[in-house]
């Protein structure tokens, strides 16, 4: 898909949250809500952070982008019984001020342990020392990590999987080539018995099909993500 080119002016407040429903298969509800940043223009375009993220990194807003996400959600659902999760990036977990923040904003929000953070596995083992750092000074906070899109890339994921992480996205080609790839489907059960062991959740994502999500079924994992069941949109039902 080309990239196309944000022509018109924008301001960090036109970067809004969209939201992707996590669903428990076990009771087909929404478990929680992953939170995606777009950017709506004055002409009403909707653009993707691969699309818009240079003009930010241009001017040094990658941080402020972060923090405007994470109080947007943090609104929409403070008064919403339902966990959500932002994602983060490498210079994110490294920035003291922005854990910082999260933190203290998180000091008086309602039953904080509903939020988390994502970080892409690929992210994660090349940053293992920060984001260690990130959790020893978070985990208190009630603040929970995801990693995000694990076997996407290579790597020890031991590691990342003996932190005291929430959860673990699985990428998706692995349940697409869970069948016809014996070393996809030794790794997938390698995680998969090791995230049991160590009571961390499990979300096969990128699930687009009913036939990939009957696939998941077959699996002990209990979450899934994916076209399949909604794409990300401006505001979920409130419960």
């Amino acid at each position: 898909m080309p990239i196309r080119e944000v022509t018109d002016t924008f301001k960090l407040d036109d970067i809004v949250p969209y939201f992707q429903p996590i669903v428990d298969l076990e009771n087909q509800r929404v478990w929680r809500y992953e939170c995606l940043a777009r950017l709506i223009t004055q002409n009403d375009k909707t653009f993707l952070p691969s699309e818009f993220l240079y003009l930010l990194e241009r001017h040094n807003h990658v941080h402020q982008l972060t923090e405007t996400m994470f109080c947007q959600s943090a609104r929409y659902f403070e008064e919403v019984n339902i966990p959500w999760n932002i994602n983060l990036n490498a210079s994110d977990l490294s920035n003291e001020s922005l854990t910082n923040k999260l933190i203290a904003h998180l000091a008086d929000y309602p039953n904080a342990k509903r939020v988390s953070v994502e970080v892409s596995a690929n992210t994660a083992l090349s940053n293992q020392s920060q984001l260690h750092t990130f959790i020893d000074r978070s985990l208190h906070s009630g603040l929970g990590v995801f990693i995000d899109n694990l076997g996407a890339s290579s790597g020890n994921i031991k590691n990342l999987l003996s932190m005291p992480i929430r959860g673990i996205k699985l990428a998706g080609g692995l349940i697409r080539h869970y069948e016809s790839q014996s070393e996809v489907r030794e790794f997938v059960d390698h995680v998969l018995e090791m995230t049991h062991e160590r009571s961390i959740s499990v979300v096969a994502e990128h699930i687009e099909n009913e036939d990939i999500l009957e696939q998941v079924r077959k699996l002990p994992i209990r979450y899934a993500q994916g076209y399949v069941f909604s794409k990300p949109i401006p505001a979920p039902t409130r419960h």
